[in-house]
């Protein structure tokens, strides 16, 4: 029993260790559109829905070079509850007390390409989707531009001058 109960430990440590070990090496830690709204308004932050297909290349190069960029992730992990989706998949979105399917929440967004990037504040408002592939250093400008409000005082045009 003791035994059992020692391996039961080490196990769990372990598993513990290596998630956070994952965290702070720079991975996104993605959730669903459903759990990004929820957990957002109890941290308060931000969210970055990244909506995805499987069969588009363009979106498993933002995956590996833009959400894989090291910068990009801490910040996300920082500021942003980040969360994935895939239109073509079966699954529910519940938003704003509406229940959607995955595909039905894109369209509600003006979504019809990918990769499509969406930002929403704090309560879940929509604040921009951004459509196709975005390079790290440009990505981290936008992360940076809603992160710290600057939507707020600024035009992107006017922001994007003085980066």
């Amino acid at each position: 029993m003791k035994t059992a109960h020692k391996a039961i430990v080490i196990a769990l440590g372990t598993l513990l260790t290596a998630g956070l070990l994952l965290a702070a090496n720079g991975q996104v830690q993605w959730k669903t559109a459903s759990e990004a709204f929820a957990q957002a308004k109890s941290s308060k932050k931000k969210i970055v829905l990244d909506v995805y297909t499987d069969w588009c290349g363009w979106c498993k190069r933002m995956d590996k070079s833009t959400y894989g960029d090291a910068g990009v992730a801490a910040y996300l992990g920082e500021k942003y509850v980040a969360a994935k989706m895939n239109p073509e998949k079966e699954g529910t979105v519940e938003y704003q007390g509406k229940s959607y399917t995955q595909a039905e929440f894109a369209q509600a967004l003006g979504i019809s390409g990918y990769p499509a990037t969406a930002f929403f504040d704090e309560d879940g408002e929509l604040l921009t989707v951004i459509p196709g592939f975005v390079q790290p250093a440009d990505f981290q400008k936008v992360l940076t531009y809603f992160a710290e409000n600057i939507h707020k005082s600024k035009t992107w045009e006017e922001y994007a001058k003085t980066k």
